[in-house]
């Protein structure tokens, strides 16, 4: 499920966006500032101090401590600070960042840690990175220290555990972009990607207080679903099907096929595993158009990889097979070069014939709008719709469709179990009509 340039999972697989997600390693600047590490204390100035004391910011907000100043002064506050995390981080308190000190915020400030106390909240500071107060309009394709400012506040405004760091490199790219948007949509600004006045002047005021912006969810829905692929197990790790489950994550959508050619990475263990972990499972295909008429060999494709995984669209936990249609997954936003609404029926009209199940689709009505002339076509299939804007209470619905399914309404959804941030979706019925769906 891929509406935003492969959303979240894409970051973190390998900073091809710019202005990766990631843990920075020993003895880099988190914060752009500094890779020195000598030992400092009350009294030193300068770029050390202004990086330890944004990685103080980064360590220790999450437990809610008010962001303190970083304006390369180790005074009595940043004192404080170095002491409050120290003994958060179980090391001796003396107030002085020294090696273990610099080591264990490199681990904090990259990593979600909370403190077994819990800070109050305090004056904000205007001062909190330490790069730039310019705040002009920037956009993707800038760069330089304006831009390095903005990163390292989104990192403090954005809660850690949905939305993992963007790496501080002074460039504005693909991996920037979006999570301004995601800044914009949780404060409910419009989503355009760019930082202009209003939303620096929000993202200034987030940043230096201790609370963060966390991903919404649409209210009156009891049920829950995750979308994977490849991009929830970064490094290759597995995802926790047991605990995703535990965590109150209903059904799941997992990433099956793309185009003719491409079979994911983790279906073979992932479908099966959700299965087997109590959830209701989908898998999905992701239709590519870059030639004409391969709806029907890209759903011969899909339909052999889900068999061998066991799914027969049948059993009891098995939801119907998802047809994920979008526009191009290259960046571009461009509707697919020879998509058609036949090629597309083609693929539908296989998949139902081999499970005796009517497809899920997966759009958005723009999509159809603009690239497929708004067709009625696809008016009687069960739709999942994907619109992470926080000001709206339903997924706006395509021409001919009266209702819809599932609502896709986050990129930042990270229940336990998971290595890295999901979509998240919520259900548009109750718990019985979901075990109908699933054969229960």
């Amino acid at each position: 499920m891929v509406i935003k340039a492969l959303l979240a999972g894409l970051m973190l697989t390998a900073a091809t966006t710019g202005a990766a997600v990631g843990v920075a390693p020993a003895g880099a600047a988190v914060c752009g500032h500094s890779t020195a590490q000598t030992s400092i204390k009350q009294g030193a100035t300068g770029a050390e101090v202004e990086e330890a004391q944004c990685q103080l910011n980064l360590a220790t907000k999450a437990s809610r401590y008010t962001p303190i100043a970083a304006d390369g002064t180790f005074g009595p506050g940043t004192e404080a600070r170095v002491r409050v995390f120290q003994q958060c981080a179980g090391l001796s308190v003396d107030g002085v960042v020294g090696p273990n000190t610099w080591a264990a915020l490199g681990t904090w400030a990259t990593h979600v840690h909370k403190c077994s106390t819990t800070g109050t909240a305090t004056a904000a500071q205007a001062v909190v990175c330490g790069h730039s107060t310019a705040q002009p309009t920037l956009k993707q394709g800038a760069s330089g220290a304006d831009v390095l400012e903005a990163q390292c506040r989104l990192n403090l405004a954005m809660e850690p555990g949905h939305y993992p760091l963007l790496t501080i490199d002074g460039n504005f790219g693909g991996g920037t972009q979006d999570r301004v948007e995601d800044f914009q949509r949780c404060t409910g600004l419009s989503a355009d990607g760019v930082l202009g006045p209003n939303t620096w002047a929000k993202l200034a005021d987030w940043s230096s207080r201790n609370l963060y912006c966390t991903p919404h969810k649409p209210s009156g829905y009891a049920i829950d679903g995750i979308d994977t692929a490849k991009y929830q197990h970064p490094g290759g790790a597995a995802i926790n099907w047991a605990a995703v489950r535990a965590s109150g994550v209903e059904f799941a959508t997992v990433k099956a096929t793309r185009g003719t050619n491409v079979t994911d990475d983790f279906l073979a263990t992932d479908l099966p595993a959700a299965r087997n972990a109590g959830l209701d499972v989908a898998p999905y295909h992701y239709y590519t158009a870059s030639a004409p008429d391969t709806g029907a060999a890209q759903a011969d494709r899909f339909i052999a990889a889900v068999r061998a995984t066991g799914y027969t669209g049948q059993r009891a936990g098995d939801l119907p097979p998802v047809f994920d249609f979008e526009r191009a997954d290259d960046g571009t936003g461009r509707c697919p070069v020879y998509g058609t609404v036949a090629d597309a029926k083609a693929w539908l009209d296989k998949v139902q014939a081999a499970f005796g199940k009517k497809p899920i689709i997966y759009t958005q009505k723009a999509v159809l709008d603009d690239c497929y002339g708004a067709t009625t076509a696809f008016g009687g299939y069960p739709m999942q719709l994907a619109d992470y804007r926080s000001s709206i209470t339903a997924p706006p619905l395509p021409a001919g469709s009266s209702t819809w399914l599932m609502w896709q309404y986050t990129d930042a959804a990270i229940p336990d179990g998971l290595s890295a941030p999901s979509t998240g979706d919520v259900f548009n019925g109750t718990q019985a009509d979901l075990d109908r769906l699933a054969n229960k």
